[in-house]
């Protein structure tokens, strides 16, 4: 019983999130995966988003505030957050990093700088938003686990 409102509960949520535009059809793509042959699929797709893009914004930040930026490196990183971004369905990360990616392209620092502080608030949007569908998952397969094995 507590499995299936909390069941309901992440689609709401994930209802809520696609209509705040944080969240595209692709999340729902990478939803339709997980089976009970890998029910952890969600949890882990967003554990390796969330390390990844950790790492591609820790590069960034050095490349931007560097004297001399390497606009190159810049739009290396800018590229594959973009890419595992629109992956996980995070639409408005991907249309921030689409804009970095042009400023970057037209070796605009100012503008590059303004807009990897949006792009930075809409990671953080979205990490948050997958953090907690993350825990609802993780939950709801301990509330499974639970219910099978009393």
């Amino acid at each position: 019983m507590v499995g299936t409102t909390l069941s309901q509960e992440l689609k709401n949520y994930i209802q809520s999130m696609h209509d705040q535009g944080v969240l595209d059809h692709h999340f729902d793509h990478v939803k339709a995966l997980q089976n009970e042959e890998n029910p952890q699929f969600v949890m882990e797709v967003i554990s390796m988003f969330c390390q990844d893009a950790e790492i591609g914004v820790a590069e960034i930040t050095r490349f931007l505030n560097a004297p001399v930026v390497d606009f190159a490196k810049v739009i290396n990183f800018v590229h594959q957050l973009k890419g595992s971004s629109s992956s996980i369905g995070g639409q408005r990360m991907a249309l921030a990093c689409r804009e970095l990616r042009q400023a970057s392209e037209n070796r605009d620092k100012e503008r590059c700088l303004e807009i990897f502080e949006r792009m930075k608030q809409e990671y953080n949007t979205l990490r948050g938003c997958l953090n907690a569908i993350s825990q609802m998952e993780r939950t709801i397969l301990e509330n499974e686990t639970r219910r099978r094995n009393p």
